[in-house]
Formats: C-alpha cells, sequence, structure tokens
C-alpha cells in the first residue's frame, strides 16, 4: 500500500537523522514535519470518507495514492543526499568587543522602522488583507497600501537577519525579536514570523552554551509555534481557542496539498501535459521581476501548467490557497519531478548550510525564505523574497561601511575565524 511505503521512506529519514546526528529542530526537521503534514491529511480525508465534504480530489483514492508514492520517491531522495553529504557546522559565536555602541545606534534606528511597520500592519496586515480580499469576492489582488505593508515587513524582517549577521545571537537580537512578536500579534501572518524564528533557533541550539540544555530550547521554540497558531486563532475566532488553534494547522495539511492533487490530476486526465521542464524554477523568478502592470502573470510558466489545468479541474487551482513543492515538481517533470527537484533542492541545501560561516549573508537571507519555505511556495515567489531580503542585508551592509547608519568598526562583521571542526 502508498500509505506503507510512505511511512517506510519517513523511518529512512528518522534513521538517517540518527546516524548523522541531525537534530530535529534544523532545515532537515522542518522538511520532515511539512512531509507528514502535506501527506498525512490527505491520506486520513479519502480513508475516512471526509474528503467528499470539501472538494472532489480528496475522494479520490488513486490519486493520493500517487502522491504518497511520489512523496515516498522525494523523501528517500532527500535522506540520501544528507545520508552521504551533511557535515555538522555550527554558528561561530560573535566577537563583541568594540560593538557596544555600534549594537545599540543599530536598535535604535531600527526603532522608527518597527513602529511605522506595527502601524501599517494594524490597518493594511494580513488579516485586513483577508477580509477585504474575501470582501471583494471577486478573485482580484489587492495592491496599494497592501503591498506597500508587505515591503515594510520584508525590510523589518531584513534588518533583524542583519543584526543577526553583525552581532549574533544576543539581548539586542532578543529584543528585536520581541518587536517581531509585536508585529505577529497585530498582523496575524505566521508566514513573516515562523521563519526568521526557526532560524533565531537553529542559532539558539548552535551556540556552546546551550547544548546541555536542549530540551529548553526545544520548549521554546514550541512555545513560538503555539504563540503564531494562536495570533491566527485569535483573529479567525470561530470555536473553542483549541479548534481555532489546530483549524490552521488541518487546513494546511488538506489544502495545502490541494495543489499537488490537482497536477497529478492534470498529468493523468490531460491528452498532452505541456510540462515546464525546469522554466518555472529557472525563468519564473526573473519574470516576477517585471512589474505586475503590464501582466507578467501571463508569461510565468507554471500559470501556463495551472491554465491547462483549468478546463478539467472541479475547483480552480488552489481553492484556498496554500502550496505543495510536488505540484510544481509533477508540472516541470511529470511523476520524475518530485524526486528530481527535491534532489538538486537537498544538494543546495546541504552546501548553503555547510557555508553558514564563510557566506554569512547568503545564509541569513536563504534559509528564512526558500530554505525553510520552498516545500510550501511557488518557486519564484520564494526567490522573490529572498532577493528582497538579500538586498535588503546587502544595502545596510554597505551603508555601514561607509557610515551613513552610524555603524562604526571594521568593515567585516565581528565575527571570530572559524574553529576548526573537531572543535566544533
Amino acid at each position: 500500500m502508498p500509505i506503507l511505503l510512505f511511512a517506510a521512506s519517513m523511518v529512512f529519514l528518522i534513521w538517517v537523522g540518527r546516524l548523522r546526528k541531525i537534530r530535529l529542530l534544523s532545515p532537515y526537521g522542518v522538511f520532515i514535519a511539512f512531509q507528514v503534514l502535506y501527506n498525512i491529511f490527505p491520506w486520513a480525508s479519502v480513508s475516512f470518507g471526509l474528503g467528499s465534504m470539501m472538494f472532489s480530489l480528496l475522494a479520490d483514492q488513486s490519486i493520493v495514492n500517487i502522491q504518497l508514492v511520489l512523496s515516498s520517491t522525494a523523501n528517500l531522495c532527500f535522506g540520501a543526499v544528507f545520508l552521504f553529504f551533511y557535515k555538522d557546522v555550527r554558528f561561530q559565536e560573535a566577537d563583541r568587543s568594540s560593538l557596544g555602541t555600534s549594537r545599540r545606534n543599530y536598535l535604535w534606528l531600527a526603532a522608527p522602522l518597527f513602529l511605522i511597520t506595527v502601524a501599517l500592519c494594524e490597518k493594511y496586515g494580513w488579516h485586513q488583507f483577508t477580509f477585504a480580499h474575501y470582501a471583494a469576492d471577486s478573485g482580484e489582488i489587492l495592491g496599494g497600501m497592501y503591498t506597500v505593508t508587505a515591503y515594510f515587513k520584508f525590510a523589518f524582517v531584513g534588518v533583524y537577519l542583519y543584526y543577526l549577521y553583525r552581532f549574533g545571537l544576543d539581548k539586542g537580537a532578543w529584543i528585536l525579536l520581541a518587536e517581531h512578536i509585536v508585529v505577529l500579534v497585530v498582523d496575524g501572518a505566521r508566514a513573516t514570523f515562523l521563519p526568521v524564528f526557526l532560524v533565531t533557533m537553529f542559532m539558539l541550539i548552535d551556540k556552546a552554551s546551550m547544548r546541555k540544555r536542549l530540551k529548553y530550547v526545544y520548549i521554546l521554540a514550541l512555545l513560538g509555534f503555539i504563540l503564531s497558531m494562536a495570533t491566527r486563532a485569535l483573529i479567525f475566532e470561530e470555536g473553542s481557542l483549541l479548534e481555532d488553534v489546530a483549524g490552521p494547522v488541518t487546513i494546511e495539511g488538506v489544502m495545502g496539498d490541494y495543489s499537488s492533487l490537482q497536477s497529478i490530476y492534470g498529468v493523468e486526465r490531460l491528452p498532452s501535459p505541456s510540462y515546464s521542464y525546469g522554466a518555472s524554477y529557472v525563468l519564473d523568478p526573473f519574470i516576477w521581476l517585471i512589474p505586475q502592470s503590464i501582466g507578467r502573470e501571463r508569461f510565468l510558466f507554471f500559470n501556463r501548467w495551472t491554465d491547462q489545468l483549468a478546463p478539467i479541474l472541479s475547483e480552480e487551482f488552489s481553492p484556498l490557497g496554500g502550496f505543495y513543492y510536488v505540484s510544481e515538481a509533477v508540472a516541470a517533470f511529470s511523476y520524475l519531478g518530485p524526486a528530481l527537484v527535491t534532489t538538486v533542492f537537498a544538494f543546495v541545501l546541504v552546501w548553503v548550510d555547510r557555508h553558514k560561516n564563510s557566506h554569512r549573508l547568503l545564509y541569513l537571507a536563504w534559509m528564512p525564505t526558500i530554505g525553510l519555505m520552498f516545500i510550501k511556495v511557488p518557486f519564484d515567489n520564494g526567490f522573490k523574497i529572498f532577493l528582497i531580503q538579500f538586498l535588503i542585508m546587502k544595502t545596510i551592509f554597505l551603508a555601514s561601511k561607509v557610515k551613513l547608519t552610524g555603524i562604526t568598526g571594521s568593515n567585516r562583521p565581528g565575527f571570530s575565524r572559524p574553529l576548526p571542526l573537531q572543535q566544533q
């Protein structure tokens, strides 16, 4: 049975993790969690007859079984790459000598951006965008101040990530993270908060002082996850607190996955599927840079795939939002896609993680965007956010070199040289 194959592939991932001593609180563990989320809920829906109550493909056993097989092959490829190429590299402690004034100046300069972001999120944040989108009831994309607000949130994330790059995980970083919690509560969007929170946990668990207190880091990580879920529950109060907290997880597992079921359905039912053969990964990220006003959507290769699906689907593509990367992988290379795309992703993930100290700016921009979100967002969107974060951090870096921000000190970030591997 496909579910047994999927279970076996998960056992393989867990075995690789234990053999290579990969912590659960890591990109590897996040991948496992998403794979469980996006496969168990659809399987449960079709197995217990719940699918017919929602959307058509959640009652299609054959389509769900194909996804389970494809996800199983992806798991085997992901685990194999980590089995042979993973190396445990930990963040190096920051050398904070002579950085006190610079750190305080940076925090003071970040304060106005924090206040503006909170004010914008109150009026044009995710919760307001969602209600406005539903009120429009036309599927139109709402721009204007909602877009401006989104970019302010990206900028504030970039400010926090640069602080980690420049000063490390110290009390100033915790102050900025607390400000991000305020933005989370006001805005309601966990997709901005959770990735940077997880990267913070990755850095915390790498600190030498925390290696014997790992359980406290895991408890903190769990509290951060619950906080993000509870914040969403406060916005959409529909039942008990427990139901409102669990609801978004269930919906994400079922409907986030639905796009992949639709792509699989297209392979099965389209007479001549037109696959992108990787163009959606190579060209779409740059097409996203075209202004939306001139209709960039018609140039996107993944959109061409969804346009092909429209005549044969009972619902619109991804009817309640959400995304699972298997959908784009299938659109690119048919049933070979999940294994091929996952292998490439795993290699890049391992390479970036192994070079986190030598390419720190790249790592801090890549990990909370493509590194953690690849599995749940279309690649072009993830790449766009990565590019925004990287450019924000690079701009601050260049400004600090010419002392435009009041950050003084050497031109190089204040980190000690990496320790030999045996000392890490």
